[in-house]
């Protein structure tokens, strides 16, 4: 299907002379109607079939090899160390233990945390509910036994999704007029959408707010990371500075809304993501329903060289998606 896609667009591979920005993009919404059957390896090569999520709308699927599936980690791994260094930290994940009986239905999400959990030292659930359809609740005694029970001079890592951050613990805190203060250089990492915060009109530089309020932790040690399931492995955590920088694993385009055209640094548009990780599908360019804008190459604040730029926000026409996106 792919090869039909590019003789249809001329586009032809064997004269392909390295400009990236010629290869053809698929837009990201493909795979939720044809992810199953995209394909680049043979049937039996493939060893997981990969779903964002399953609890709203359709859910996109990435066929995976043992080639992607490997390269996905490594990468991964190379871009979290940046972000937490060399040595494992005791996580505490905001949200469902896998193995209660209330986390059946959370398929999604659960997969996207246990990716994280290979830079943990340990990992300790703190949200759970009455039942798969009941509403989440921060289990506040047993965060509080937790960090009793820590070593008081190892940094911990707060970990979840954005929205069940804020729904759920921020919240619950607020009412409470509840803080903790967490070891020094601890960090709260979140991942996931950030479409329901902004229809709650919670932007990000609030979002950090409560969360350095809450945690007594510094801003820059609050970490949002940008990333989707069409193309794992390729993630983009915040600096020092609030951006996200392109690591040596993939690259970023910004398109006009209306024509795709590259656009200019400084300029909003859709977010184009390319990567020679994905082997085992047609994942190597990806037009995203997000938008952003390239902020600078070589001269961020934080010190760090190389392309960074500011996601923004998700089209108006885009469907909801994403495990981040369908919390509720």
């Amino acid at each position: 299907m792919y090869r039909k896609f590019c003789q249809k667009n001329h586009f032809d591979p064997l004269t392909f002379e390295g400009n990236i920005a010629d290869i053809l993009p698929i837009p990201v919404h493909v795979f939720k109607a044809l992810g199953h059957k995209l394909s680049s390896v043979s049937s039996d090569s493939i060893r997981t079939k990969l779903q964002s999520s399953a609890t709203s709308g359709t859910p996109s699927t990435i066929l995976l090899d043992k080639v992607t599936a490997r390269r996905q980690t490594r990468a991964m791994a190379r871009v979290m160390q940046e972000v937490l260094g060399p040595k494992r930290r005791p996580f505490c994940i905001m949200d469902i233990d896998p193995t209660s009986p209330n986390a059946s239905n959370l398929g999604a999400r659960i997969a996207a945390i246990k990716g994280y959990l290979n830079f943990a030292s340990s990992s300790n659930y703190f949200v759970d509910a009455n039942s798969p359809t009941a509403t989440l609740e921060f289990l506040e005694e047993q965060f509080v036994k937790h960090l009793q029970s820590l070593d008081n001079s190892e940094p911990v890592i707060i970990f979840g999704f954005t929205f069940v951050l804020y729904n759920t613990v921020f919240k619950t805190l607020k009412e409470k007029g509840v803080s903790f203060q967490l070891p020094e250089g601890s960090q709260v990492i979140h991942i996931g959408g950030w479409k329901k915060l902004q229809d709650l009109q919670i932007n990000k530089e609030q979002f950090n707010q409560m969360a350095s309020d809450f945690f007594n932790c510094k801003k820059e040690k609050i970490i949002d990371i940008y990333g989707m399931t069409e193309q794992l492995g390729t993630i983009y955590p915040d600096c020092d500075a609030g951006y996200k920088h392109v690591p040596i694993y993939s690259e970023i385009m910004i398109r006009n809304t209306d024509t795709l055209e590259i656009e200019d640094i400084g300029k909003s548009g859709f977010i184009q993501l390319l990567s020679p990780i994905p082997h085992s599908y047609p994942g190597i360019s990806l037009l995203s329903d997000d938008i952003g804008k390239i902020i600078g190459i070589d001269n961020c604040p934080c010190g760090r060289k190389g392309k960074y730029f500011q996601f923004e926000k998700r089209a108006e026409q885009a469907d909801i998606k994403g495990c981040g996106d369908t919390i509720d």
